[in-house]
């Protein structure tokens, strides 16, 4: 099972990830592209407090919102070996 052991919020609306495979890098977590929930964490009080969830291996923030590790894994996966970020 895939899980976050590592995230540090950063400029931009990104996060340096670590999972527990060895695989690190940037996450850009762009909430204007996802919208919604995601819309909270424009506020930078609110995305600099992202938290480990130690249940689930999980990115999340305040008010329920959260990141699946798996689907974040892929995209940095595809990234890594791309160049092509989404």
């Amino acid at each position: 099972m895939i899980r976050i052991i590592e995230a540090v919020p950063l400029e931009g609306y990104r996060l340096k990830i670590r999972f527990n495979d060895g695989l690190e890098g940037i996450y850009s977590v762009q909430p204007e592209r996802r919208g919604g929930v995601f819309r909270k964490l424009h506020d930078p009080s609110v995305f600099n407090a992202v938290r480990m969830n130690p249940d689930f291996g999980c990115v999340e923030w305040p008010g329920g919102v959260d990141l699946c590790p798996t689907s974040m894994h892929e995209e940095m996966l595809v990234a890594a070996h791309t160049g092509v970020t989404r």
